[in-house]
């Protein structure tokens, strides 16, 4: 269940949830959630599509291969049991990530792809270099 506690109705909800919990003697988690906002989301997207541009690579291996694997591994790299197969490595999905984890994810990913690779990302603040730059992974959507 989640509330947002700045509103009464989901306050009172709360209440009586936490309440009958309480009374049932259960076992509870309470975490405060930081999601990312979506224009977080979108920024990323963006710098995806820049980067899968640049280096002629689509969208998704970008943002698993270099996004992910290379550049963020401490984020998004998880090594999970199998039964079968043993350790395997799997990736953690972005959505996942909290406000404060994404930033730093786009800043790792804009400063490797400055240093590394000669490639320019805009900064957040820049919205006119964000519109041309979505317009061209427009026109070369297909592509990537």
């Amino acid at each position: 269940m989640i509330c947002d506690l700045s509103k009464p109705l989901d306050r009172q909800k709360f209440k009586t949830r936490v309440n009958h919990l309480y009374e049932k003697g259960a076992v509870v988690e309470l975490v405060e959630k930081t999601k990312r906002s979506l224009s977080q989301n979108s920024y990323l997207h963006v710098l995806l599509g820049i980067l899968a541009l640049d280096q002629g690579e689509k969208m998704e291996f970008v943002k698993d291969y270099y996004y992910k694997r290379l550049v963020n591994p401490d984020i998004f790299v998880l090594t999970k049991e199998d039964r079968i197969l043993g350790k395997v490595e799997v990736l953690r999905s972005s959505k996942d990530l909290t406000k404060e984890e994404m930033s730093k994810s786009i800043d790792k990913l804009r400063n490797w792809a400055s240093s590394e690779l000669g490639c320019y990302l805009p900064s957040a603040d820049e919205e006119s270099l964000l519109q041309q730059a979505e317009m061209e992974i427009q026109r070369y959507r297909s592509y990537l």
